[in-house]
């Protein structure tokens, strides 16, 4: 009995780190919306950034710029500069660029009210 016990216990903590191992836990991001640079605003060095990631002359090697200007939710593109680039003309805002939210892995992309 007693080391049936014990390799239940065995099985239940190699099945935990297993689990462990396939559902990781990310920590809470926090960002701006439209803040490619990430210095906690939005503006035009903003947009300019965008669009040298769009053009790949910058890099997005972990996606910063993807997930804080992918605004409309439809993939990186030049639609997300101009977007940018409408609020800081102080156009309507459906995207809520310049608005902070927490991102974690498994958020699914800002879809406005129309």
């Amino acid at each position: 009995m007693k080391k049936t016990k014990i390799l239940i216990s065995t099985l239940l903590a190699a099945m935990v780190l297993i689990a462990a191992a396939a559902f990781p836990v990310y920590a809470d991001i926090i960002y701006i919306r439209g803040d490619a640079n990430s210095d906690g605003k939005v503006n035009i060095n903003d947009v300019t950034y965008v669009q040298r990631v769009i053009a790949k002359s910058e890099p997005d090697p972990k996606g910063v710029v993807k997930r804080n200007c992918d605004v409309d939710g439809n993939g990186l593109n030049i639609v997300d500069a101009t977007n940018i680039q409408r609020y800081i003309a102080l156009f309507a805002n459906p995207y809520q660029i310049g608005k902070q939210f927490h991102y974690d892995e498994y958020e699914l992309p800002f879809i406005p009210s129309h």
